[in-house]
């Protein structure tokens, strides 16, 4: 009987097939071919790290999610079966892939991801030729904008008696827990109940009967409750998150204002509605709940189009605000890692005792050391603690 010939590889018809991908079936000869035989190859890296993700959340530090196996190109000897690349990390690696997840580094590993919302940085973007190339900066382009509602019932069909005047502060409250489970969870629809069990995590107007006295108040607390719920900073980032807040209030239509708070609170009551269909019964109550107060909000939002500018401004200067400490935050850290060598500071066992730890803001030294500098201790007696340096006392305690 004559022996089968080899299956070429389904990219380059040149080698003999040596792997599957794992979402289409098609046969490959190397990583290289995986890498181009479409986007189901960034699509398996997104899940893979979005499965991770999920453990982390879930359960303690375990063996890696299953289909993290190394791809070899032609010429590389085989490795021995059976033994996936989790398995190869030394406990050290491990640790650093741990950090990635719990940071929300990881998500510079998945392809870029644009909410619908999302207008740039302000610059005028020229006109969509068709070819579906991303922008010269490497931005993606936003995706497809959900549905605005065609009838929503007004607020007096809902409830007889008039709203607190600080209902208007659940509304950006709410909007945060939205655009950062989105985001969190790369405006992958598929993923529930996470999505909307994030969004209900980070927003106590969905959970709780919180009431908030100002926009700034609102927002922090939502930010904070992501914290405390143990979520990954989303892509966005904190003062991306605020950012998408104003946006959203501020609307791209001006022939329409509310529509994108609409559109938005819309796609949350049907996330919210499908999420508790992946739910056991009795853990149900909590997402119907959420979009009930969902609808009410919709209500609200559609007949105080007024209000929605007002606290758009004041969400522009929350995330101006957070933005400013994250650029600080952000020098801090740039010039910690450039001293130490590395995005981690030395070991304990590696310092000596008693070293200097500087690190400029502008042209003044922020100082970090054991007991006292040369000069006396830092900061001066009776100067006071100045941010930066809070700032910089705080990260460093974080990463050590």
């Amino acid at each position: 009987m004559a022996a089968a010939e080899p299956v070429l590889c389904g990219v380059c018809s040149v080698s003999a097939s040596r792997y599957t991908c794992p979402r289409c079936h098609r046969c490959l000869c190397s990583l290289r071919c995986y890498r181009a035989h479409g986007a189901c190859a960034e699509a398996f890296y997104r899940d893979q790290v979005l499965e991770a993700l999920r453990a982390e959340r879930c359960s303690p530090p375990g063996p890696a999610p299953p289909g993290l196996r190394e791809l070899l190109e032609p010429g590389a000897p085989a490795e021995p079966t059976g033994r996936g690349l989790w398995e190869q990390l030394s406990e050290a690696e491990r640790d650093e892939f741990r950090r990635l997840l719990s940071s929300g580094e990881a998500a510079a590993l998945l392809p870029r991801w644009r909410p619908w919302w999302w207008r740039g940085r302000g610059r005028v973007e020229e006109v969509d030729d068709g070819s579906g190339a991303e922008e010269e900066d490497g931005e993606g382009r936003p995706g497809p904008a959900p549905p605005v509602p065609t009838s929503v019932p007004p607020l007096s069909a809902l409830r007889a008696a008039p709203p607190s005047p600080l209902v208007r502060f659940q509304l950006p409250n709410a909007l945060f827990g939205y655009a950062f489970a989105l985001s969190l969870h790369g405006g992958d629809e598929t993923l529930l109940p996470e999505i909307p069990d994030a969004a209900v995590a980070a927003s106590a107007a969905l959970r709780d009967r919180r009431p908030f006295t100002s926009t700034a108040e609102a927002l922090l607390s939502a930010r904070q409750d992501a914290r405390a719920a143990g979520l990954p900073l989303s892509p966005l980032g904190d003062s991306g998150a605020l950012l998408a807040v104003a946006q959203l209030l501020e609307g791209r239509d001006s022939r329409d204002p509310g529509a994108d708070v609409a559109a938005a609170l819309w796609h949350l009551w049907r996330l919210l509605k499908a999420g508790a269909r992946a739910l056991p019964s009795p853990e149900r109550g909590r997402f119907r709940e959420a979009r009930r107060k969902v609808g009410f909000l919709l209500s609200w939002s559609r007949g105080a189009t007024e209000e929605l500018p007002q606290l758009a401004q004041e969400a522009r200067a929350v995330h101006a605000e957070v933005a400013a400490e994250e650029a600080v935050v952000a020098q801090i850290r740039e010039g910690l890692e450039k001293m130490w060598g590395s995005p981690r500071p030395p070991s304990r066992e590696g310092r000596v005792d008693g070293a200097l730890w500087m690190v400029t803001d502008g042209a003044r030294p922020l100082r970090e050391a054991a007991g006292e500098v040369p000069g006396g201790p830092w900061p001066p007696p009776g100067a006071g603690a100045d941010k930066g340096g809070a700032q910089g006392r705080r990260l460093i305690e974080e990463l050590d």
